[in-house]
């Protein structure tokens, strides 16, 4: 390896994953990011079993845990008819430490990564400064970046891609970013107010079904927070429209009270994969790869999946290990787990909650129940949410 420092565009919770990870292990890294300061996005607020496993090595799963709440149960609920299905996370005390979903908002991650980065001499964060392009050959990355004081060229080993769905890297590769973009876009709403006083036994993680306008409620440390769709047909301003908000907070809690609003974005969703995760030395992590709909808290997890796997594999290059094949089973792995699984769970999780015909949405109603209701594969269910399951079938870091 030469003595440049490995350059990740994107300062949000997978870049500075990555960061994390190949600095404590010595190497140097430089951290470019558009924005002025690290991410400061609250959108993904879960982590799971799987992720807090994988962390554990790297000093920051307590602290983490200290700055979220534990969530020991999902919940399914009808609009109208109420707890329909309740998957207990107990049922993995026996697979894992960490038998519960972290509510956290990404925001908190991001923050706690970046205290320690700035105390590391090898980690080096450039805000304000924007990738162009790139160029490569067999032992180097030349890397343009747009500065406040003009153009810069960074030389780099490896350039690490996590600057997000509009990522450069993966447009200068040219790598296509098959899927879909739904339709509706969807609002997200946080407030204060205990959203437990109205529907009693409500856990922090809850889906809620209603074939027109289904909703995602959950809680973490600043907020309970509203996930729902808006039609196409609705504009902005009238979605964002707070009289609208406080409507729809209202229906979905039965009371005429209002909610004092924390945070409302609004913002499309996508379920899409890179054709490939990498070319030569530029390599693709997160959101650059791969996005997905929130409905299973699964895309920030496998973000820092892909930043955990990559950065192992990045350390065991740097230490004799072939290049290529290294890269090519995280490119091939990550891959099959953002297709099988995330993608997966996704759309089961969303097919459940928004299904318009009545016969199949009871259906998928005690289909769940009795999935639930089934301790041997309710663990299973469990096992593949909480991503347990993709960890241990597919590897992290495992050899090629």
């Amino acid at each position: 390896m030469s003595q440049h420092p490995i350059v990740i565009v994107g300062a949000g919770p997978v870049g500075l994953t990555a960061a994390t990870i190949l600095t404590q292990a010595g190497l140097p890294v430089i951290v470019v990011e558009k924005s002025n300061a690290p991410s400061r996005e609250w959108r993904a607020s879960t982590f799971h079993a799987g992720t807090l496993e994988l962390l554990e090595p790297y000093g920051i799963v307590e602290e983490l845990m200290s700055r979220g709440l534990l969530s020991e149960k999902v919940q399914y609920r009808d609009r109208k008819n109420g707890l329909y299905a309740e998957f207990d996370f107990n049922l993995l005390k026996d697979d894992t430490k960490y038998p519960f979903r972290l509510q956290c908002s990404q925001a908190t991650y991001v923050q706690l990564l970046f205290e320690k980065l700035k105390k590391r001499a090898n980690a080096e964060l450039r805000f304000e400064a924007e990738i162009t392009g790139f160029t490569q050959n067999e032992s180097v990355v030349t890397v343009s970046v747009k500065t406040p004081n003009g153009m810069e060229q960074l030389q780099t080993p490896y350039l690490l891609g996590a600057d997000g769905a509009r990522s450069v890297v993966r447009k200068t590769l040219g790598f296509a970013f098959d899927g879909y973009t739904f339709e509706e876009r969807w609002l997200l709403v946080g407030t204060p107010n205990a959203l437990d006083q109205y529907i009693p036994g409500l856990a922090y993680v809850n889906y809620i079904s209603d074939p027109e306008q289904f909703l995602f409620m959950l809680r973490v440390p600043e907020a309970w927070r509203f996930l729902y769709p808006v039609p196409p047909e609705i504009p902005d301003e009238v979605a964002l429209n707070m009289d609208n908000i406080q409507r729809t907070m209202r229906e979905a809690l039965h009371t005429t009270d209002h909610f004092p609003v924390v945070e409302n974005t609004l913002y499309r969703i996508h379920q899409r994969v890179a054709e490939n995760f990498y070319e030569g030395r530029a390599i693709l992590l997160g959101d650059a790869a791969h996005l997905n709909s929130p409905m299973g808290g699964l895309g920030l997890n496998s973000g820092i999946h892909d930043a955990v796997d990559l950065s192992i594999r990045l350390i065991r290059i740097v230490n004799g290990a072939d290049r290529k094949a290294e890269l090519d089973k995280y490119s091939d792995a990550r891959r099959r787990v953002a297709v099988e699984y995330v993608k997966s769970i996704s759309e089961k999780n969303t097919q459940v909650v928004k299904e318009t015909d009545p016969e199949h949405r009871i259906k998928l109603q005690r289909e769940m129940a009795e999935l639930a209701n089934d301790p041997v594969r309710a663990r299973q269910w469990l096992l593949r949410s909480a991503m347990i399951a993709s960890i241990r079938e597919q590897g992290i870091g495992d050899a090629p």
